[in-house]
């Protein structure tokens, strides 16, 4: 197990160590305990430690300033970044987001007595001991979500955190504890203090876990989602983690009709909203009856696969097996140049159009790639 401890967290121990060789404590903890006691590969390690921000720097010669106010130093040792905060309480939650008050404490257990979820409320020394005074341990072995503490005053202090408990148990298969799902649905309505950015984050982790489906399905029974754009008209679902976060919202938006004004309020990105409209855009030229080799042509073969796939159209092997004759106009056996040169006419628009019909043809097996027969087609359409 030492060795697995040593594996896992590498040179990060020596800053532990470093800490206590200067009469402080330090200890890892948060996600990383969990997913090393859950045996889950992790990147993130974060250090807490009694050691006040400016002791820190006085440690460590390479260090930033990442939040101070918070007590948070990132250092740079051996040449990664680790996130080094105080032991702190937080209090006078204004905006059920974030606290008004930080104070600095002594005490691990007191730090770790403010954090959201046992599973993330634990730490552990540079020995590899476990500190856990909320019985993560035991939730981890029995795939529980639970709060630190009175739920209800863990979501009022941070209203994101009733989203993060159906990210966590999707991401985890683990089912959320009875008292903390009812006080999910009891302040459900604090979640319009979160910005829907915020929101949107959480919901994309949750849509790729193993247990996606029956944390959509906890999600919607709490009624959270009445309060958030688009996903309080969800109601017909299914296992979306196979699919990515924009093909989950266009199936999201079509099984259930939600319209795409509702879209736009996730404030997605331009590359986001442009993804989900070329799979309306392919599901059109689907039920068009356009010719595939042609819709292949225009839009990504995965694309294709997804959207005919969920329609039933064609399956992902056959298309998977279409050989395109061209990919693109660069492929084609004649220039701009030389098509303005046979029709004889000024440059213009017309040259798109003829352009499509010479691609159209070659895809569809009418014309011949070779430069002489594109000649003698546009002589006859001249």
């Amino acid at each position: 197990m030492q060795n697995i401890f040593e594996q896992k967290f590498g040179k990060a121990i020596d800053i532990l160590k470093i800490i206590e060789k200067n009469g402080y404590e330090a200890y890892f903890v948060g996600g990383c305990v969990r997913d090393y006691l859950l045996d889950v590969d992790f990147s993130d390690i974060d250090v807490t430690t009694n050691a006040l921000p400016e002791q820190v720097k006085e440690i460590f010669g390479k260090t930033i300033d990442t939040g101070l106010q918070h007590g948070t130093v990132t250092v740079i040792f051996k040449g990664e970044a680790y996130e080094i905060t105080t032991f702190r309480t937080e209090s006078d939650y204004s905006n059920h987001r974030a606290p008004d008050k930080v104070e600095f404490v002594r005490n691990l257990k007191e730090d770790l007595d403010r954090r959201d979820f046992t599973i993330n409320a634990m730490a552990m020394d540079s020995r590899g001991v476990i500190y856990d005074f909320h019985n993560g341990v035991t939730d981890l072995k029995n795939g529980v979500i639970r709060t630190v503490n009175n739920p209800s005053e863990r979501f009022y202090e941070d209203s994101l955190r009733m989203l993060r408990a159906f990210r966590f148990s999707s991401k985890l298969n683990f089912e959320i504890e009875e008292s903390t799902f009812f006080a999910i649905k009891k302040n459900a309505k604090l979640i319009e203090f979160v910005s829907v950015e915020r929101i949107v984050s959480e919901f994309k982790k949750l849509l790729v876990g193993v247990g996606c489906k029956n944390s959509l399905e906890k999600l919607i029974s709490s009624e959270i989602h009445k309060y958030i754009p688009f996903l309080k008209y969800i109601k017909t679902y299914q296992d979306l983690s196979p699919y990515t976060f924009t093909q989950s919202l266009y199936y999201l938006s079509y099984f259930n009709n939600i319209d795409s004004v509702e879209l736009k309020k996730l404030k997605l990105s331009n590359i986001e909203i442009k993804q989900i409209k070329k799979y309306e855009n392919i599901k059109y030229a689907l039920d068009s009856n356009t010719p595939l080799e042609l819709i292949l042509y225009k839009h990504e073969k995965e694309d294709v696969q997804f959207v005919s796939e969920l329609f039933k159209y064609y399956t992902t092997e056959y298309i998977a097996n279409i050989r395109l004759k061209i990919h693109s106009f660069y492929d084609v056996e004649i220039t701009s140049k030389e098509i303005i040169d046979t029709i004889n006419l000024k440059p213009g628009p017309w040259i798109k159009d003829i352009i499509s019909q010479i691609e159209k043809n070659i895809l569809l097996n009418k014309l011949n790639n070779r430069k002489e027969e594109i000649i003698d087609f546009l002589l006859k359409i001249k």
